[in-house]
C-alpha cells in the first residue's frame, strides 16, 4: 500500500488526550490511533470495531447464545466431580477417531513397525 506522511500541529491539550486514548484502547502508536480516528470520521456508520452496527448487533447476539449442550458448573459442590461427571462433547467434530492410512512405500521413511520392534532404521557404518 502506498502512503503519504503528513506533519500535524496539536495542542498540548489535544496530544494528551490523543495519548491517553492510544494507551487505553492499545494503539501501537499515535499515527494508527489518528488514522483510525479520521475512517471512523470518514464513515460513521462503523462502530469502534470497525463493524457496521447491523453486523455487530448480530455478533454479540450469536455470542450470548448458549451452545448446544453445554452445562455449567454452579459453583456447589467439587469442580473436580463436576468435571468427570459431565465428559467434554466434541462439536461439530466426529466422535470416532479416522483411521490413518500408512505411508506410501515410495518413500524411503521408516515404519513406526521397525522403529517398534527395534530394527537398525539407519544403516551402521
Amino acid at each position: 500500500m502506498k502512503t503519504k506522511t503528513i506533519n500535524i500541529s496539536l495542542s498540548q491539550g489535544l496530544y494528551d488526550e490523543a495519548k491517553r486514548h492510544q494507551r487505553e484502547y492499545h494503539y501501537s502508536a499515535l499515527s494508527e490511533l489518528i488514522r483510525d480516528a479520521l475512517r471512523w470520521w470518514l464513515n460513521p456508520r462503523l462502530t469502534r470495531n470497525g463493524f457496521t452496527p447491523e453486523f455487530e448487533r448480530s455478533v454479540l447476539k450469536a455470542a450470548a447464545e448458549p451452545i448446544e449442550d453445554s452445562v455449567e458448573w454452579d459453583g456447589k459442590g467439587s469442580f473436580v466431580d463436576f468435571v468427570l461427571k459431565h465428559p467434554v462433547t466434541r462439536h461439530g467434530k466426529r466422535s470416532i477417531r479416522k483411521t490413518v492410512q500408512k505411508r506410501s512405500s515410495r518413500f524411503d521413511h521408516p515404519s513406526s513397525d521397525d522403529q517398534e520392534r527395534g530394527r537398525a532404521v539407519h544403516p551402521v557404518v
